[in-house]
């Protein structure tokens, strides 16, 4: 029985020290400017050009800047994945839309393993795709044109072929509209889905109860198209935000989130549990729904863009938010206990923003951060260009840098900043037409009025 012990003992130890040799990890850190960087897990602080050699199955690594500098990235070899990520001050152009730069939706379109992108430019009903060329520029095609006020998008494998088909809410008419794609990128028009009693303004397709079939999540409301966001907004009604359960092509309604008017949704499942996010805009909230509880992940006046995305890789989710007036883009970051940071501004520009959108649009690893300005008729992207604690989870050596930069006035900081990597001239403001811009103080006191 001893020898038999000792021989356990021996081979216990030895699968340990296995384990811990996989795990072995050479981790070298070079510091540029001023800072430290500390090992959490391994309790190991760096102040000068050190070598970890890590026997843990995790590392992160957390930069820490001197008075007077800021962090402002990692560089050489690319982190697993972080806690919360670093931002380009400036953006850079995705394409114009002559009728408003409305929606945004991401995915390989053509198999070529990049991220594309669909848009919707409003009031001339046209949606195109923006085909990636794998270095952040984009080709736009028209895919069809004239819809009566195309309000929504989602990327769906309908038919099976593992490839993403087009759906589109051509909100005038009351019905969605599907594409079918041949795998290339190229869309053909399929057929139109009429849900009896319902006009849908924004939807998001998913299979909310696993059984295989596509489900959707759609706000639903009346209201007159023929003006500005103004006019709209005031003229909701019978506002209500609900799932539909697909039966072979039949929807049967199943579950009712909210009766507030959504002018975004997106959702997506995890562990069984399925998570829908909204822009409600008369409540000036981008709203979580999970599990009958709602959660007010965002507030801002005009709330209208609302997209999920894990953007620093870490397992929660993210959120997206886009609010018309005063206009932000914001990132909220999910935490492990379910609940969300406070938002992190990502611009302010003078026109309001509203499509939300993440993808790699130029193919570095990381999740870019898209959106539009309506009355600019723009939509651009800012490029994510780090995270902010690195973590490392895998196997084998790793080389990198930790940069620090002396810090300058904040006024100068990417959270003012709307500056365009091209030095495209700043066209001027609307109020005519389908212009959706009106003078923030008048917006702000619509807004108010709305609320009450």
């Amino acid at each position: 029985m001893k020898k038999n012990s000792y021989l356990s003992s021996i081979i216990a130890a030895s699968l340990l020290s296995i384990t811990q040799l996989a795990y072995a990890t050479n981790i070298s850190i070079t510091l540029e400017g001023s800072g430290e960087v500390n090992a959490e897990e391994a309790d190991i602080n760096c102040t000068q050009n050190c070598t970890l050699t890590n026997t843990l199955s995790k590392n992160t690594l957390i930069p820490t800047a001197n008075s007077g500098w800021v962090f402002s990235g990692w560089s050489g070899q690319q982190c697993d994945s972080g806690s919360q990520v670093l931002v380009n001050e400036s953006y850079k152009t995705l394409g114009g839309a002559s009728g408003g730069a409305k929606t945004l939706k991401t995915a390989d379109l053509n198999g070529d393993s990049i991220d594309d992108l669909v848009s919707i430019s409003l009031f001339d009903g046209e949606i195109s795709l923006r085909t990636n060329q794998g270095n952040g520029q984009f080709n736009s095609t028209v895919i069809d044109a004239n819809l009566n006020y195309p309000t929504a998008l989602d990327l769906v494998d309908l038919d099976g072929d593992s490839d993403f088909d087009l759906f589109v809410a051509e909100y005038g008419r009351g019905i969605i509209k599907v594409y079918l794609n041949d795998g290339l990128g190229h869309f053909t028009f399929s057929q139109d889905i009429k849900i009896a009693g319902i006009s849908p303004y924004s939807f998001k397709i998913l299979d909310k109860n696993n059984d295989g079939q596509h489900d959707i999540v759609v706000s639903s409301f009346s209201a007159d198209i023929t003006g500005d966001l103004s006019v709209l907004v005031d003229s909701i009604n019978a506002a209500k935000t609900l799932w539909f359960i697909s039966d072979n092509g039949s929807y049967a309604k199943e579950e009712l989130l909210s009766s507030s008017a959504s002018m975004t949704i997106d959702a997506y499942r995890k562990n069984g549990v399925v998570s829908v996010v909204t822009a409600e805009i008369k409540n000036d909230e981008v709203v979580q729904y999970r599990s009958g509880k709602r959660t007010v992940v965002d507030t801002g006046n005009g709330a209208y863009g609302a997209a999920f995305g894990d953007v620093d890789k870490d397992g929660n989710m993210d959120v997206l938010a886009a609010h018309y007036v005063p206009s932000t883009l914001n990132l909220i970051y999910g935490k492990d206990d379910g609940s969300f940071t406070a938002a992190q501004l990502i611009t302010s520009p003078d026109n309001g923003v509203t499509a939300t959108s993440l993808g790699d649009y130029n193919n570095d690893g990381y999740l870019d951060i898209a959106t539009g300005e309506f009355n600019k008729k723009l939509f651009y992207y800012f490029s994510t260009k780090s995270y902010k604690d690195c973590v490392i989870s895998t196997e084998g050596d790793i080389s990198l840098t930790a940069t620090f930069t002396e810090s300058v006035d904040s006024s100068n900081s990417n959270t003012s900043n709307n500056s365009n990597e091209e030095a495209l001239e700043q066209p001027k403001k609307e109020s005519s037409g389908g212009s959706f811009y009106y003078p923030l103080l008048i917006l702000s006191l619509f807004f108010r009025m709305v609320r009450k």
